[in-house]
C-alpha cells in the first residue's frame, strides 16, 4: 500500500499487536506545521508496509513546493525513529537528501528474540536550511514491519469515497477534496481512519478534507487510500478533469496608434479582466527584444514595422495566460512653426496681435514653448501661443517664431511684416 504526508506532521497511529490482542481505535492528534500558503514537504511512499526481513524495502518521493506551487531545492536531514526516538532501525540510503529526493528505507533484519508482534517506525526529516522551516517539528511518515509469517487483519467492510468540488475545475483553480464518504461497516469512517491522497500529478496530501490545485490542463486519476486503526486500508481512484482556465476579457490600450518612431508609446492593460481571478502580474514583451512590466507601461519602437506585444498576465495560483496586440510603428513627423498677425500691416503705436496657434509638434509630442523675435531688437518666450507687440517705428521687420516641443523638436519661421506710420 503507498502512503503519503503533505506538510503537516503526522502522529504515529497505534497499530495491532500481535493475533489475539485486544484493539483499541486511536484519534489521530490535531494538525500542525507551516500554512499552506508557505512552503510545503511531500513525502509519498511507494508502500508503508514491510516483511522485517532485512531485504524488504520502500522507496520515499521527497517533494518541497513553493507558495506557486514551483518545486523547491531544500536540504534535509533525514532519520528513523522508534517508539518517537532516534534510532537505527533499518538502513536508509541517505540521511542528507536535497528536494526534490527519493529516499530507500530497508528493513532490519527480523528480531532475534522471535516476538511476533508488528512494530511501527516512523521516517522523519528536517529542514537544513532557515527560512520557512525554523523552530518547526519534523515532517513524519509511518512505515509496518510486520514479523515474517505475519499477515495483518482485513477488513471487507472498509469503503474508500470521496467527492471533489468543482466538478471540472480549471487549472490554477483550488480544488476541494472530501473523503466523508468513506465508510467502515456502514458507518462514516471519520477520525477512525487515517486518509492519503495521491493526485495523479505527483504531489499528494493527507486529511478527511483537503485542497489542491492543478497547474496543466488534462485528466488526473486521483487516488484516495484509507486506513484503519487496524491497519487494514481500502482505495478509491476518481478521474478529475482540469480544463483551461476561461481567458482575460478586454484589451490592450495603445497611445498613439499608429505609433511614431523613437517616441514614447503608452500601454494600458488596466481594463483587462480575468473571471474568477486576481490578477498580480503584467509581463511585456514589445517584439523588438524587449520588455517591461506593470498594469501601465511606455516604450520607444526604434524601427518602422508592424510589431505583436505579448502581454502576459500571472494570476495569484501562478496560473498565466497571454493577449497579443499589433502595434503599427510609422516615422514620426517633425511638426511645423507658422504663425499670422492681425491687423496684417499694423500701424505704429497700434497693438499687433501674433498667433502660433496653427503651428504643429512632432509626432506624439505638445509645444512647450514659443520664441519669438519681433524683428525690433525685442524677444521673448512664452507657453501661449498668441502674443501682442506694439512697434514704435514705420518699416519692415523679420519676425521669427522658433517652436519647442515635449520631444525636444524645435521648429522655426520667419515672416516679414510692414509697420505703416
Amino acid at each position: 500500500m503507498r502512503t503519503t504526508t503533505f506538510v503537516s506532521l503526522i502522529g504515529a497511529v497505534a497499530l495491532a499487536a500481535a493475533a489475539g490482542c485486544t484493539v483499541k481505535d486511536v484519534e489521530q492528534p490535531a494538525l500542525a506545521g507551516p500554512s499552506t500558503f508557505a512552503t510545503s514537504i511531500i513525502m509519498v511512499a511507494d508502500r508503508n508496509t514491510l516483511t522485517q526481513n532485512g531485504v524488504d524495502f520502500t522507496d520515499i518521493r521527497i517533494t518541497a513546493l513553493g507558495p506557486d506551487g514551483q518545486s523547491l531545492s531544500i536540504p534535509l536531514s533525514a532519520q528513523i525513529f522508534l517508539g518517537g526516538q532516534p534510532a537505527d532501525f533499518g538502513t536508509l540510503s541517505t540521511k542528507t537528501p536535497v528536494t526534490p529526493a527519493t529516499v530507500r528505507f530497508t528493513a532490519p533484519p527480523a528480531s532475534p528474540i522471535g516476538v511476533a508482534q508488528v512494530t511501527t517506525v516512523t521516517f522523519g526529516v528536517t529542514p537544513r536550511s532557515a527560512g520557512d522551516f525554523r523552530g518547526e517539528m519534523p515532517r513524519q511518515l509511518d512505515i509496518q514491519l510486520l514479523p515474517q509469517g505475519v499477515i495483518l487483519p482485513t477488513n471487507p467492510n472498509l469503503v474508500a469515497a470521496f467527492t471533489f468540488t468543482p466538478a471540472t475545475p480549471q487549472v490554477g483553480q483550488v480544488v476541494a477534496f472530501d473523503a466523508s464518504t468513506s465508510t467502515n461497516s456502514g458507518t462514516a469512517c471519520g477520525i477512525s481512519c487515517s486518509y492519503a491522497w495521491d493526485f495523479g500529478d505527483g504531489t499528494g496530501g493527507t486529511g478527511l478534507t483537503t485542497t489542491h490545485t492543478f497547474g496543466t490542463q488534462g485528466s488526473f486519476a486521483v487516488k484516495l487510500t484509507i486506513t484503519d486503526s487496524r491497519g487494514s486500508s481500502a482505495a478509491k481512484t476518481n478521474t478529475v478533469p482540469v480544463a483551461a482556465p476561461t481567458p482575460p476579457t478586454g484589451t490592450v490600450t495603445v497611445s498613439p496608434t499608429p505609433a511614431p518612431t523613437n517616441t514614447d508609446v503608452f500601454f494600458n492593460a488596466s481594463g483587462i479582466t480575468w473571471p474568477g481571478r486576481q490578477i498580480v502580474s503584467y509581463s511585456w514583451n514589445f517584439g523588438d527584444g524587449t520588455s517591461g512590466s506593470g498594469v501601465t507601461t511606455t516604450h520607444r519602437f526604434a524601427g518602422i514595422g508592424s510589431y505583436t506585444v505579448v502581454l502576459t498576465l500571472r494570476d495569484a495560483s501562478g496560473a498565466t495566460s497571454t493577449i497579443n496586440t499589433t502595434v503599427s510603428v510609422t516615422s514620426a513627423a517633425n511638426g511645423t512653426a507658422a504663425f499670422t498677425v492681425t491687423p496684417t500691416s499694423p500701424r505704429v503705436g497700434q497693438s499687433a496681435a501674433f498667433n502660433a496657434s496653427t503651428s504643429t509638434p512632432s509626432t506624439g509630442a505638445t509645444i512647450v514653448s514659443y520664441k519669438w523675435n519681433y524683428g525690433d531688437g525685442t524677444e521673448e518666450t512664452t507657453a501661449n501661443p498668441i502674443q501682442s507687440h506694439v512697434y514704435g517705428a514705420a518699416g519692415t521687420v523679420n519676425v521669427q517664431l522658433t517652436t519647442t516641443d515635449s520631444n525636444g523638436k524645435t521648429n522655426t519661421v520667419v515672416n516679414n511684416v510692414v509697420i505703416q506710420p
